[in-house]
């Protein structure tokens, strides 16, 4: 989904839609960042009703209940990159996009079930940051060849997927 910015550069640059600045945060802060972000997606996911958690608000704009999957599989997947970026030198690794079938399932899931997985994942994710050692920061990974991603690029990525998109889906983006 393109907002219109080019979203390798939050490795460097804050979001000019929500305002996060990951990259000027100690990197390691990055972990507890990404498990701050997962408190706020529980709170929002178990209080929100679920008939608006489902709704897509407008054509090609998912509710808030695939943001919240789609936060889950972006802490995963980071978290997955930055192992094989420390592990391998300069791999590459594709853009990620579930594709529409499963988009739609992402909406059948359970809010509270949702929510316990952003929670894991972003422990995982902070585990994972925890063990770095000072050279792994700035190992790097391609994406499609073209985007090239620091291991802290790709944390900052991951915390501001959670934060961004909780800001989409409780539309307090718009707001700003």
């Amino acid at each position: 989904m393109s907002e219109g910015w080019e979203w390798v550069r939050i490795q460097k640059d804050p979001c000019p839609q929500c305002g996060q600045d990951p990259a000027s945060a100690p990197v390691r802060s990055l972990g507890a960042m990404g498990r701050d972000e997962s408190v706020a997606w529980g709170t929002f996911l178990l209080a929100a009703d679920d008939t608006y958690l489902r709704a897509n608000p407008a054509a090609g704009v998912w509710s808030p209940l695939q943001y919240g999957v789609h936060v889950r599989d972006m802490l995963r997947v980071f978290g997955d990159r930055i192992l094989l970026a420390v592990s391998e030198d300069n791999p590459s690794v594709p853009w990620f996009d579930p594709g529409e079938e499963e988009w739609r399932r992402y909406n059948e899931m359970n809010p509270g079930d949702v929510a316990s997985d952003i929670d894991r994942q972003a422990e995982r994710l902070a585990a994972i940051l925890h063990d770095r050692h000072e050279e792994d920061w700035i190992r790097t990974a391609m994406r499609d060849g073209v985007d090239r991603f620091t291991v802290t690029g790709m944390a900052c990525f991951a915390v501001h997927e959670a934060h961004h998109h909780l800001l989409d889906a409780n539309g307090q983006l718009n707001a700003l």
